[in-house]
C-alpha cells in the first residue's frame, strides 16, 4: 500500500489569461494532517475545486488513494472517499449558541 494518499503533479488552471494555478504539487500521506494557508486570490479555492472535480479544466495529474480523479465528475471522487464542504459563515437565528456549535460538528 502505498503511502501517498493524495498526489497532486504539476497542476495548472488558467481562467483566460489568468493563471490561478502554475505547476502545484502536493503529497499528502495516509494520516497526515495538512493545512494550505494563504490570502484571498491565491488559487486555495480552485485547487479544492479541481481536486474535488467541482472545476474540471485544469492541467497534470491529481491521484487519489492511487487512482487518477483529475477531470472526474465529484460524484465519481466522492464515491472513492474524497469529499469537500463549503464554508458557511451564518447562523441561524432561530437556534441556540449552542446549537448552531452543534450543527458544524
Amino acid at each position: 500500500m502505498d503511502a501517498t494518499l493524495l498526489k497532486i503533479s504539476s497542476v495548472s488552471k488558467h481562467f483566460g489569461g489568468f493563471t490561478a494555478l502554475s505547476d502545484v504539487s502536493i503529497d499528502i500521506a495516509r494520516g497526515e494532517r495538512f493545512g494550505l494557508i494563504g490570502p484571498n486570490g491565491s488559487g486555495k479555492t480552485t485547487l479544492f475545486q479541481v481536486v474535488s472535480g467541482m472545476d474540471r479544466g485544469a492541467t497534470g495529474t491529481i491521484s487519489f488513494d492511487g487512482e487518477p480523479i483529475l477531470g472526474r465528475r465529484p460524484s465519481e471522487i466522492y464515491h472513492r472517499g474524497l469529499a469537500r464542504t463549503f464554508q458557511l459563515s451564518r447562523v441561524f437565528p432561530e437556534l441556540t449558541v449552542l446549537e448552531n456549535l452543534m450543527v458544524a460538528g
